[in-house]
């Protein structure tokens, strides 16, 4: 017979806390469940672990494979969930008592397609004792029953705000969710899975109680302790990229939705999440150079971090951040001789005291217009700096800039029209960049002048020659001729 609710729980390393959460789920009052217990290769005792509970209760099920990742696990379960909902949780959690009870209510009032379980986030030390807390949901929060398409849409906004959009620790129908699959190689796959399955979603309900405990470790004596968090990984900043496009095409779906208000939202979600990039470039585990370090956090300042600063008018805050943390790198440790680097050139000269504002201004100058500071990281703070200290301030340099970001900034908004007239000034100043080429390319691209974006590639490679970006944008374009 169908089990109400399948219960997949991947495993790796996890003695210390593993038979918590089992027994969280063994208390249960309601008990029309499986739990499929996924050993995904660990080198401890859980394998043993899992085959004993599995032997002492028929509704639990023990599988063994290789290590292939939590999300990994979180598939194979999926697979062989048999539940007409299915949970997916981690081994180092734990359930409320009254979670399957409260979720059972839900369900057999009506067959939703997802019923969001509420969390709470604590600080812990490795044997799970808190020390603090992460993240407590608000007591004031409202309970949602919504049984249509359009109700779900206007409460999206709601339901992400509620952090339930976040997590995988949810009850999802087996019929909608099994048409889908977690991506296996970053952290974060729970989040893009909420945003795959958006368009589909018909009804939802929502119990503002925790019922569910995550953890998170911050004294990690352990190197076998399993965690994710405060962990540096390469291709974190190009997950959040593509999260935040994934969910901003959502607005093209989502058609009963406030898409000014929803556009914002996950605009300070990807600010948020690039401060924590910024912090996790000082893990322990970070084992690049300084030098490394540094060009990995000027590449995170793209067109995705601009147009969400822009948008979220945090562009003063992300230059602080971005130009801070290399700061922190250049005194903290002793840079090679060679490395040539705009920003380390303008850190230097903004804290030298001994060199004349001319050389000041020059090297700010040109660290601003360098090839390898195409964003123009610092220019909010040498803007307010000389506000205070006018013998630094280039006239020309702020105003070209200014009328820069004015343009990227149409750009951003669609307004392909205006943009190109705020790009004509740029060649109309006193300086000229490969950066107005890109913006004067971009511009006849999303007007349909394919033509005219040709030729401002063209020219603008001839005159700064082996610039990535116009490269990028030139194998853009003549790819869209030849379809």
């Amino acid at each position: 017979m169908q089990p109400l609710l399948s219960i997949v729980i991947p495993i790796y390393n996890n003695e210390r806390t593993l038979k918590k959460m089992v027994d969280s789920i063994l208390i249960q009052k309601f008990d029309d469940w499986e739990l499929l217990l996924v050993d995904d290769g660990s080198t401890d005792s859980c394998s043993q672990i899992i085959d004993d509970y599995a032997k002492s209760d028929n509704r639990i099920k023990a599988f063994h494979k290789q290590n292939g990742g939590t999300y990994s696990g979180f598939n194979f379960g999926l697979e062989k969930a048999n539940g007409k909902y299915i949970i997916f949780a981690c081994a180092d959690d734990t359930f409320d008592a009254t979670t399957f009870e409260t979720i059972a209510i839900q369900a057999y009032e009506y067959n939703y397609d997802i019923i969001f379980i509420q969390y709470a986030v604590y600080l812990c030390d490795n044997e799970q004792n808190i020390v603090g807390t992460e993240f407590l949901p608000s007591s004031n929060n409202i309970p949602l029953k919504l049984t249509n398409k359009k109700s779900v849409e206007e409460n999206w906004i709601y339901l992400h705000l509620l952090r339930v959009m976040y997590s995988p620790i949810n009850a999802y129908k087996a019929s909608l969710i099994k048409k889908y699959r977690f991506i296996e190689d970053i952290y974060a796959a729970d989040l893009f899975m909420n945003v795959a399955i958006a368009d589909e979603i018909q009804s939802v309900s929502y119990n503002p109680k925790i019922l569910y405990k995550r953890y998170i470790y911050i004294y990690i004596v352990d190197k076998d302790v399993n965690v994710s968090s405060a962990k540096y990984y390469p291709y974190t900043h190009d997950m959040y990229n593509k999260l935040y496009v994934e969910s901003k095409n959502l607005l093209v779906k989502l058609q009963n939705i406030n898409k000014e208000e929803y556009h914002h939202l996950i605009s300070s979600n990807r600010m948020h999440r690039l401060m924590n990039e910024l912090q996790v470039i000082f893990a322990v585990n970070n084992k690049n150079t300084p030098s490394e370090n540094i060009d990995i956090i000027m590449s995170y300042y793209d067109d995705i971090i601009l147009e969400t600063a822009i948008f979220t008018e945090n562009l003063p805050n992300v230059d602080s951040w971005t130009f801070n943390a290399i700061g922190n790198i250049i005194q903290l440790n002793e840079l090679p001789t060679d490395f040539n680097n705009p920003i380390v050139k303008m850190f230097t000269a903004l804290n030298n005291t001994t060199i004349s504002f001319d050389e000041i201004k020059s090297e700010i100058t040109h660290s601003l217009l360098d090839y390898q500071n195409p964003y123009r990281i610092g220019f909010e703070i040498y803007t307010n700096l000389s506000a205070k200290h006018e013998q630094i301030a280039n006239a020309n340099l702020i105003e070209y800039l200014k009328t820069e970001r004015t343009a990227r900034k149409q750009l951003f908004t669609d307004n392909f029209e205006q943009a190109l007239d705020t790009t004509i000034q740029l060649f109309n100043s006193k300086i000229s960049t490969p950066e107005q080429y890109v913006i004067l390319a971009l511009c006849g691209y999303h007007l349909g002048l394919t033509e005219d974006a040709k030729n401002a590639v063209e020219t603008g490679i001839k005159l700064f020659p082996n610039y990535p970006r116009l490269e990028e944008l030139q194998n853009i374009i003549n790819t869209e001729r030849n379809e």
